[in-house]
């Protein structure tokens, strides 16, 4: 079983957990108890475009750090995504506004744009959250 869980929101079992404009945001991997993360953005609608492949950065000026069960994605010390394991259950959180997107986590929910997202489960489909495209 899948599981994430992205500010207050649970999503399980689905393909893709946060799609923007038709591209999958994230997804990661454990392989030889490794967190492997890969990260895809593009530009427009970000004002900067990042591809980073099982913690190999392919194209950005973005750092990643990361260890057995966290990793970590900065932009000038500002961290955008960051991915804890917890048992079966991975915690995501990011800040995506320093690349010019209002989609964000805090302790209460998901915003995206205007529209705030809490204490939903979302289950079994292709796109968790779309946005845009």
């Amino acid at each position: 079983m899948n599981r994430v869980s992205i500010g207050t929101n649970l999503i399980e079992d689905c393909e893709n957990l946060i799609v923007i404009e038709s591209v999958p945001l994230f997804s990661y991997k454990i392989e030889a108890d490794t967190l492997k993360l890969s990260f895809n953005i593009k530009s427009p609608p970000s004002n900067m475009a990042i591809d980073i492949e099982d913690n190999r950065i392919k194209s950005s000026t973005v750092t990643i750090k990361h260890n057995k069960g966290t990793a970590k994605i900065t932009i000038d010390e500002k961290t955008i995504f960051e991915l804890h394991l917890k048992n079966d259950l991975a915690v995501a959180s990011l800040d995506l506004r320093p690349l010019g997107l209002h989609i964000f986590t805090d302790q209460n929910a998901l915003y995206v744009g205007g529209a705030q997202l809490s204490q939903n489960i979302i289950k079994n489909c292709k796109n968790g959250i779309s946005v845009g495209g």
